[in-house]
């Protein structure tokens, strides 16, 4: 398995002067990402001066981190002046990783506790009054499937829109969850198709994967990869395929085989290390991931994957620091913290014993963003609060875990 071959080696000094022009421009959270990069440069380097150059970094490190920890109470503050406790308990997470001075995580500390209160009070509101769900009307066939199509690449939906009545009404059914319309809808479209491979072809694979028809699915997938060998959606299918037959070596050849435009793409990447990890080579996807970030630079999709990986391994404080990484990332370019990543940074700080008011705001904040959820994540709130020494909050919110199970097993709260 040998995509590593495709990237070429960048020295520590290349992610060391990324990481100084980064903080000319005040952004800091992905200046420390870098000057971290420049430093595993370092790591077993027999460079003359290794020593002042692994110091220095070192230091620029530091100082990274204090200002971005920092720059997010600030942001924290006004924030949460405005109402805006969630936002406001992201950045004083991250802030609070970030920091070693005493005096901000005290100050932080404190806001924290304002931004539970805050959501303690929201959340109280919110399960008592329910909340009414959107029902979306699809309206017309044709409406709707333009609806479907307009999130394809502008080339797929030229395409898609020229296969035809069956196709439509099968796509349509196949998005809706209705697969063995869908099958004799898209088999139709496949006919008028004649000899042509089409995108048919691809639509189709996926209703028979999803009727639990693998072989009929790979052999659609396998004919429509050559006329369309860019397609990832065609790469992911049949490494699923691959993968779940333990054909691990077709599934390395099938992406060794793909386009040079595709070699070092996102897609493809993670593609190659879920394949070494399933293959049982995790110490070798570790090494893939960490390549792939070197080569492309920051990839959250790609740290989420590393994350996983080193969870996979056991290694839960390389993972913990890889989701605060993917958070930090999301915060230094102004995007919503991604979820999964927050849920598992939260659930290994749980498992690591932490009780602080940090993790608490964490899973408030979760139990707003996923709401499936809330009857998992009301427990551990729940079993904070009793080990806080709260056992009232801890009762009413283990209460509600109950309310919030919707058909879903709720751990129990931990002694």
């Amino acid at each position: 398995m040998g995509l590593l071959r495709f990237f070429s080696p960048k020295s520590f000094d290349v992610f060391e002067e990324k990481g100084d022009r980064l903080v000319r421009s005040n952004d800091l959270g992905l200046a420390k990402l870098q000057y971290e990069t420049a430093l595993s440069r370092l790591e077993g380097s027999s460079l003359p001066g290794v020593i002042e150059h692994r110091d220095r970094i070192e230091v620029k490190i530091k100082d990274a981190r204090e200002s971005l920890a920092l720059q997010h109470k600030i942001s924290a503050e006004e924030l949460l002046a405005a109402g805006c406790f969630e936002e406001a308990g992201e950045l004083l997470e991250l802030a609070r990783e970030l920091t070693r001075d005493p005096q901000l995580i005290r100050e932080m500390d404190a806001l924290v506790t304002d931004v539970a209160a805050g959501f303690h009070t929201e959340l109280e509101v919110e399960v008592s009054e329910g909340a009414d769900e959107e029902v979306f009307d699809p309206g017309d066939e044709d409406s709707y499937f333009l609806i479907l199509c307009s999130t394809l690449p502008d080339d797929v939906q030229v395409a898609y829109m020229a296969l035809g009545e069956n196709f439509q009404s099968g796509y349509i059914a196949l998005n809706k969850g209705a697969f063995e319309p869908a099958a004799d809808l898209l088999n139709k479209a496949l006919a008028d198709q004649g000899e042509r491979i089409t995108y048919v072809h691809l639509e189709l694979a996926t209703v028979y994967l999803n009727l639990g028809d693998v072989q009929t699915a790979r052999a659609l997938l396998e004919v429509f990869i050559e006329v369309y060998p860019e397609s990832h959606r065609a790469y992911e299918a049949l490494c699923e395929i691959y993968w779940e037959f333990e054909d691990y070596e077709l599934a390395d050849n099938l992406l060794q085989s793909c386009p040079d435009t595709l070699k070092t793409s996102e897609p493809l990447l993670l593609l190659m290390g879920e394949t070494l990890l399933r293959s049982g080579k995790q110490g070798e996807a570790i090494s893939f991931y960490l390549k792939s970030i070197e080569y492309l630079g920051w990839s959250e999709t790609i740290a989420i994957a590393l994350a996983g990986t080193y969870e996979a391994m056991d290694r839960k404080e390389d993972a913990l620091g890889t989701y605060q990484e993917v958070m930090a990332g999301c915060k230094s370019c102004h995007r919503r913290v991604n979820p999964f990543a927050r849920q598992r940074y939260a659930e290994l700080t749980y498992e690591a014993g932490d009780i602080s008011s940090g993790l608490l705001e964490t899973y408030f904040s979760l139990c707003r963003e996923e709401p499936d959820n809330q009857g998992q994540y009301f427990s551990r709130i729940s079993d904070i609060y009793k080990r806080q020494g709260y056992p009232a909050e801890a009762q009413r919110y283990l209460e509600m875990a109950g309310k919030g199970e919707s058909g879903m097993n709720t751990p129990e709260s931990e002694d």
